[in-house]
């Protein structure tokens, strides 16, 4: 379970839709294959493109910054950007330690322009062409795009890959290689006096929103306006980082006040049944064990560890409904719910006595397709099922680390992030409790993975509580969190009473949107949201554009 990042699924429905390629952003896996610069010949009379510059150049003359080179995109000749390396403590608590390189991306638009600090949750693509260095606030300004890749992904590695110990990946070391680099650009590149504002969503949100609570702490003054988008702060409890906010938020708020008889009402009501209809009918819910056999048969032979008998196929069933719930999660956070409302099948169909064999397989198929295959089946059916891991040792993370790019991730949500866990009060309890239901779904939880490896590493919330305290009374940079209304991560929005303008911090709720950091289209961002998101771009900058 994570916090992924931003996929445009809205953008690629339309495409589709005028009969376009299928394109995709990034996505759950973060990025995609290694790119290599294109050195195939050209043909007679192409230009040659430049691997050095006037960039390039000033940026290998600033101290602490290496292996500046122009990239160009393959896909797209005409966008290219600058990667360079910038030269990072290991532990900023110790001068001593060691150093590593971290690397940064530069999109370029001139000397005097704003500049936009995109904070990285993750790693970067390798591919410019995966860069999404054309975002709305960049356009709204015209500004400069910087970012910076996250400690511990992708090459910036203060430790050996297979280290396991993963010692400086912690929230203030993160912070404080933001502050140096943008000390480092601001003193080399585009001076302070330029406009400054970061930025991020998802993971990287809270990314951005932690520079802004160190540079509190520690006197920063680096940033003019901090715009975390769809960041989530969730606090967990002493004993555990696990928080079922979310997961009630999904079941009870996500699809819900549409209008009587619309789609998106009707889909609400048959998403809230689908749980109990599973639990409480065995056609169906023989149905779906075997798809949940056929596709996750290493998930199944994991709960053979715990149960047996009839309580088998009971913990089976629970497995089936924390996969449905997994891909929910997924559905409502990257596709708008207007997109697929339609497409959510009836239940009660399924339990029917003239149910017949296709009403049981549309309920079948929707439960085990995740966002992506949702997108797909939009335009054709197709369905896949998502994976669920036991506790890792340290063979086991480093295998998930070579997987899957932004398993880093996990263990910062163990010690300091939180995470998430599913509601599952909708099951029918004359057949599945709520209670069994709720330990099969743990079994897969970050707290499950990685208390093994990590014992005692939770902070008990109080990074988090600290980061709520501070929005509410004590922050001095300028700050707008802004959410999406159908995002389950909204659960954990920093709150309203946390929130003051006359200090500067704002919230606002784009009652149309996704995981996403869109503000500009009418499509994407209601009219209200969008001027208000600009009007506190344009005050705090003190522009008009």
């Amino acid at each position: 379970m994570k916090i992924r990042q931003y996929v445009n699924y809205t953008m690629v429905f339309c495409l589709l839709a005028w009969g376009s390629q299928f394109l995709t952003g990034c996505a759950e896996s973060d990025h995609l294959d290694e790119y290599q610069y294109d050195n195939t010949p050209k043909e007679p009379g192409d230009p040659e493109k430049p691997t050095s510059d006037e960039i390039t150049q000033k940026l290998e003359k600033i101290p602490g910054i290496s292996d500046a080179t122009i990239q160009y995109s393959k896909e797209n000749p005409d966008k290219y950007g600058y990667y360079f390396n910038v030269e990072q403590l290991k532990d900023h608590k110790n001068p001593k330690g060691g150093t590593f390189k971290q690397r940064c991306y530069m999109k370029f638009k001139g000397w005097d322009r704003p500049v936009v600090l995109d904070t990285e949750g993750y790693a970067l693509p390798d591919s410019v062409h995966e860069i999404y260095d054309e975002q709305d606030l960049v356009k709204y300004l015209k500004a400069n795009y910087i970012t910076v890749e996250h400690r511990y992904f992708g090459t910036s590695l203060p430790e050996d890959f297979d280290n396991t110990d993963f010692t400086y990946l912690y929230t203030d070391q993160a912070a404080t290689d933001l502050h140096n680099v943008v000390t480092l650009l601001q003193k080399h590149l585009f001076p302070r006096t330029n406009k400054w504002v970061a930025t991020g969503v998802s993971k990287s949100g809270i990314t951005s929103a932690l520079y802004a609570y160190y540079s509190d702490k520690n006197g920063w003054n680096d940033i003019d306006l901090f715009m975390p988008f769809c960041a989530p702060f969730i606090r967990g409890t002493e004993e555990s980082c696990m928080e079922m906010t979310a997961g009630t938020y999904l079941i009870n708020v996500c699809g819900n006040g549409y209008p009587a008889g619309s789609d998106e009402a009707v889909a609400y009501q048959r998403l809230r049944a689908i749980p109990a209809a599973i639990s409480s009918n065995k056609a169906l819910r023989d149905a779906c064990l075997r798809k949940y056999h056929q596709n996750s048969p290493n998930e199944y032979k994991e709960l053979l560890q715990y149960y047996e008998g009839a309580q088998l196929e009971k913990a089976a069933t629970a497995g089936v409904i924390c996969t449905f719930y997994n891909n929910l999660f997924g559905d409502f956070s990257y596709i708008q719910f207007s997109s697929w409302a339609k497409y959510v099948p009836d239940p009660a169909k399924a339990i029917a006595p003239t149910a017949d064999e296709s009403d049981i397989e549309a309920v079948v198929d929707f439960v085990f397709m995740d966002e992506r295959e949702l997108m797909k089946y939009i335009i054709k059916n197709s369905q896949k099922s998502v994976g669920r891991r036991a506790a890792l040792d340290d063979n086991g993370i480093i295998a998930l680390r070579k997987s899957e790019k932004e398993m880093p991730y996990y263990l910062q949500a163990y010690r300091e992030l939180g995470s998430y866990c599913y509601d599952y009060s909708l099951v029918d309890g004359s057949y599945l409790t709520k209670k069994l239901a709720e330990e099969v779904g743990n079994l897969s939880s970050v707290e499950s993975m990685y208390s093994k490896r990590y014992p005692g590493q939770w902070d008990g919330g109080k990074l988090m509580t600290s980061v709520h305290q501070w929005a509410a009374t004590t922050t001095t940079q300028p700050i707008i969190f802004i959410y999406s209304y159908n995002d389950p991560w909204t659960a954990n929005a920093i709150e309203d009473t946390e929130i003051n303008p006359s200090r500067k911090v704002w919230k606002v709720i784009n009652l149309i949107g996704t995981h996403s950091y869109e503000f500009l289209s009418k499509d994407k961002c209601d009219e209200a949201a969008s001027k208000a998101i600009k009007d506190v771009i344009q005050s705090v900058l003190n522009i008009t554009l």
